[in-house]
């Protein structure tokens, strides 16, 4: 396993602390968006475009990498 991550890092070439990061930005990203979306589906008034915002800034990042 430390050597599978050791290959990924190297792969997308970040630290473990730039990797880190980046996950834990978009995994709380994630988190956020579903609450938004939960929202949303209650009140449709709100949070019109968040969503679809969010899901589209997350995959630039995740496609940079």
């Amino acid at each position: 396993m430390i050597k599978d991550s050791k290959n990924h890092l190297n792969e997308i070439n970040e630290t473990y602390i730039q990797h880190m990061g980046v996950a834990f930005k978009i995994g709380i990203t994630m988190l956020l968006t579903g609450i938004i979306c939960l929202i949303h589906g209650l009140i449709p008034g709100l949070f019109k475009k968040t969503a679809s915002s969010q899901i589209t800034k997350m995959h630039e990042i995740v496609s940079r990498n």
